[in-house]
């Protein structure tokens, strides 16, 4: 939907806070609103005007039924005091509603636009620009919104141009892309200006759907290099840990193949140091053995050694034996012989 010109200058007016009249003209009639700071404070009309039953009927605040009753008592023009009581309305409340009635009329009638900055007189409480803005946007049955999505990312944003909790609601709903159900004129025009002021994302149907077929190929292309990526990652890993398998295969053969040298050399300096002690103990023992085979040999010597001198000395005895024999035989004879001798003389 295109804002009016009216619309387009109530925004520009309310974004800036201008102070003057704007004047509206179509068929040679010009009507004019009157803006302090961006606010509706006053209006003259030449077109556009409606009724408080009219105002009323459009904010919803008055049924049709309701309408037909107060046409069938001719008071359709002005809102009376039973119509007041009768529905709970107060009467600037009433005043507040017809104003942004007319604002609706002109931005859908005005052909022309033109704001002339400067001092005004205010004929009534004046009205939020945000609201006189969202009022110049509404068109009645506009379906400005068909065919189209809406995101809000952060309600906080949109919080200056919402009038009430439902509206909040409403776009609490548009987390994401959706199209909006059984939008009134015044939701379009609020998702038109918040569309305007960065508050709301809005794509037709066909973009969304452009998009999110984009977004659903970058999703899987995405997803794809991720699969990739954890492929490679795991391949990677598997073949770190391959690497590591094998350094620490190594490093366990290396050791083990340390263990058995460290056993054999062990095995070898047992045997080799089994072999020494048994030498030793063959060479001590033949040490032993030659040492009592000397001491043998010598006591045999010293034994045949004195064997000899005894029987040597049983010799000499003997012979000294028989040298006494003899002697004495031989004196014996010389005795015989002395007394043969003397015998014989």
């Amino acid at each position: 939907m295109i804002p009016s010109q009216a619309a387009e200058a109530l925004y520009s007016a309310h974004k800036s806070r201008a102070t003057g009249w704007l004047t509206l003209s179509a068929g040679g009639r010009e009507s004019r609103l009157m803006l302090r700071e961006g606010d509706l404070v006053g209006t003259r009309l030449g077109f556009g005007y409606q009724s408080p039953a009219q105002a009323l009927l459009q904010s919803g605040l008055l049924s049709a039924e309701a309408l037909d009753a107060l046409w069938a008592r001719g008071g359709a023009g002005a809102a009376d005091e039973e119509l007041l009581e009768e529905h709970g309305l107060e009467r600037d409340a009433v005043v507040e509603q017809q104003v942004l009635a007319h604002v609706r009329r002109l931005s859908e009638l005005a052909e022309r636009a033109a704001f002339e900055p400067g001092s005004v007189e205010a004929e009534f409480e004046p009205i939020s620009g945000v609201r006189v803005v969202r009022a110049a946007l509404e068109r009645p049955g506009a379906g400005g919104a068909k065919g189209r999505v809406f995101r809000c990312a952060d309600v906080a944003v949109c919080e200056p141009w919402l009038t009430d909790a439902s509206e909040r609601e409403l776009l609490r709903t548009l987390g994401e892309f959706r199209e909006p159900e059984s939008l009134t004129p015044a939701r379009e025009a609020l998702l038109l200006v918040l569309e305007r002021e960065g508050g709301v994302e809005a794509l037709s149907v066909e973009e969304w759907e452009a998009r999110e077929e984009a977004r659903r190929r970058a999703e899987e292309e995405r997803l794809r290099a991720e699969e990739e990526a954890r492929r490679r990652a795991e391949e990677a890993r598997l073949a770190e840990e391959a690497r590591l398998r094998a350094i620490e295969e190594a490093r366990l053969a290396e050791e083990a193949r340390i263990r058995a040298e460290e056993a054999r050399l062990a095995e070898e300096a047992r045997v080799r140091a089994e072999e020494e002690r048994r030498a030793e103990e063959a060479r001590a023992r033949a040490e032993e053995e030659r040492r009592a085979e000397e001491a043998r040999r010598a006591e045999a010597a010293r034994l045949a050694a004195e064997a000899w001198i005894r029987a040597e000395e049983e010799r000499l005895a003997e012979e000294a034996r028989l040298a006494e024999v003899a002697r004495l035989a031989e004196e014996a004879r010389l005795a015989e012989e002395a007394r043969i001798r003397a015998e014989e003389e």
